[in-house]
């Protein structure tokens, strides 16, 4: 009951937030932004954003065979997109669809679903890393060179400080051999409780799969942020044709920290990062000197990519049917050898 409510809760607030970007820049002025928009771009940007998603599928499939698991790319493109769709309809666009990911992998290809969550979680760690210079730098160097008040970004600067101190956590813990999930444990002292002792043993079970990867596969854990740094470039050059479309010719920082601000509104609880993106690049256009109307339509024309993708996932979701939720594994792991 409590979660239902939350989800509410985050679907209003975002709801708010944007009619309220919406009411701020008025119907005239946004319309006025979409003017020199081609539509013909649209092709090239969804097709961008394909191409974004099929290289983040390559970087699980290696992830995968660093542990010995090698599963054909085509039977990891049905979880890949529907762990994003229900990523992308729960708050918080990052998380939330991984254990769908994982069962759905178990169910196609019989790969145990603690392993292929471990997985999971090292792909998502990869994808997280790669950004963090890029941020920090963008992020100073936005608060150093524009008009931009620490009133307006200390939301965006609490969820970044927050990120680092996590991945920090992590890195050191694993790298000591010692386990990030062992230290939370040990901390909170969560083996007490034994309502939750299969569960533990089953995060106990991945994070050896995380650490051995992480201290054994160095190379792969460079060919993975590599690979997660294409998938940044992808996006970067999506960014360079949506400006270009609308008449704004920015430059490689610039783009940078429109780039910084999309991705920690995607860090807040809120479903599709509704409202929040659009107030992110409101905050950004405004502070680099261009028309925050500009800033909305720029949000609502990447949207369509997202919305692309995310009509792949519905209809593989929709051919899954709602019935095997019930199947996902349960706190006590029941179902998850």
């Amino acid at each position: 009951m409590k979660k239902t409510l939350l989800l509410i809760l985050s679907i209003v607030v975002g709801i708010v937030l944007f009619i309220g970007v919406l009411i701020y820049i008025g119907p005239e002025e946004l319309a006025v932004a979409f003017e020199s928009f081609s539509w013909g771009m649209i092709a090239i940007i969804v097709a961008l954003g394909f191409l974004q998603i099929f290289i983040a599928i390559y970087r699980w499939q290696v992830v995968l065979a660093a542990h010995g698991d090698r599963i054909p790319f085509r039977k990891l493109i049905s979880p890949k997109f529907v762990g994003f769709t229900v990523s992308f309809l729960t708050p918080g666009m990052y998380i939330g669809g991984e254990p769908v990911r994982a069962y759905l992998l178990k169910k196609k290809t019989g790969l145990r679903y603690s392993r292929g969550l471990a997985s999971i979680m090292i792909d998502k760690i990869l994808d997280f890393t790669y950004p963090l210079p890029f941020l920090i730098g963008a992020l100073i160097y936005a608060m150093l060179t524009y008009d931009i008040s620490w009133e307006g970004v200390s939301v965006f600067v609490a969820v970044l400080v927050v990120l680092i101190g996590l991945l920090g956590m992590f890195y050191v813990q694993t790298y000591r051999g010692q386990g990030f999930f062992s230290s939370l444990i040990k901390l909170f002292q969560l083996h007490r409780f034994n309502k939750i002792k299969k569960l533990i043993e089953k995060m106990l079970y991945f994070e050896k799969l995380i650490i051995t990867f992480f201290n054994n596969r160095r190379i792969v854990v460079v060919q993975g942020l590599l690979l997660s740094l294409l998938g940044g470039v992808v996006t970067f050059i999506q960014f360079m044709v949506i400006l270009h479309s609308l008449g704004i010719e920015a430059d490689i920082v610039e783009i940078l920290v429109m780039m910084v601000f999309m991705i920690l509104s995607f860090f807040m609880p809120i479903p599709a990062s509704l409202g929040s993106f659009e107030a992110s690049q409101v905050i950004v256009f405004t502070a680099l000197g261009y028309p925050a109307s500009i800033g909305v339509a720029f949000t609502l024309i990447l949207r369509v990519a997202e919305l692309a993708k995310l009509s792949i996932g519905l209809t593989l979701l929709s051919n899954l049917g709602l019935k095997f939720l019930k199947e996902l594994p349960s706190k006590n792991g029941d179902r998850s050898d």
